[in-house]
């Protein structure tokens, strides 16, 4: 038998009742299966070490129903706001004897300064391996600009975790985006978790990434600062 070895309202969890961790970079709206009137509010923080840029994201989210939630993330570059983004998330249940839960998520997004409409649909995927290890997968696609609907990459999420201790827990992110002609991007961020008391929590990773065609390999770190109630 896997025990769930996270307590409940855990800040970093993606699946409470498999106590799996919520991925840094590319972050679940509420941990699939939440209950209804879950609320957290957090902020994600980026810092580019070959461009010098920083970014930063505050987020609200919140589960309107038992395995339903809804997000809204405000970007900004500096003090710019970049753009306004929503995210919708439902859970469709649990597999393998309960070891294993899926569901789906939906984002939306809408930039100020290009005028440009973006959306992401994708199918999420959770498995306790063992009471110390668990992995988190996405695959989906996104729709680039609803301008031109051949702009449409596929996005692949993967995650493997370790639990270390009640407290923390340290994992690799490995976000994957692929274009039409095949093209490779990639963004690797290995990373820490830290849960305290009362719901808060952080998040901080870093490593390198080629997300951006104009810089061959970059380095980002990464954190995120979480309250749940």
């Amino acid at each position: 038998m896997i025990d769930n070895v996270y307590g409940t309202n855990d800040a970093v969890l993606s699946s409470q009742e498999l106590g799996i961790p919520e991925p840094l970079v590319f972050d679940l709206v509420r941990p699939l299966n939440s209950p209804k009137g879950e609320l957290e509010v957090n902020a994600l923080i980026n810092r580019s070490s070959q461009t010098g840029e920083f970014s930063w994201a505050p987020e609200i989210e919140y589960a309107f129903s038992d395995g339903y939630a809804v997000e809204l993330e405000l970007p900004f570059e500096y003090s710019k706001l970049e753009e306004y983004k929503v995210g919708l998330q439902g859970t469709f249940g649990e597999l393998l004897e309960g070891r294993m839960i899926h569901g789906w998520q939906a984002l939306g997004r809408y930039g100020r300064y290009e005028k440009r409409y973006s959306a992401d649909i994708l199918y999420l995927n959770g498995v306790r391996l063992s009471n110390k290890w668990s992995t988190m997968n996405m695959i989906g696609l996104r729709y680039t600009d609803f301008s031109e609907l051949d702009n449409i990459l596929t996005l692949v999420n993967n995650n493997f975790f370790y639990h270390y201790s009640q407290s923390l827990t340290v994992g690799v992110e490995l976000n994957s985006e692929i274009n039409t002609r095949k093209l490779w991007q990639y963004r690797l961020t290995p990373q820490i978790h830290y849960s305290m008391s009362s719901g808060k929590a952080i998040q901080i990773g870093g490593g390198p990434a080629n997300l951006d065609k104009a810089v061959k390999t970059d380095w980002l770190v990464t954190v995120r600062i979480m309250q749940t109630f």
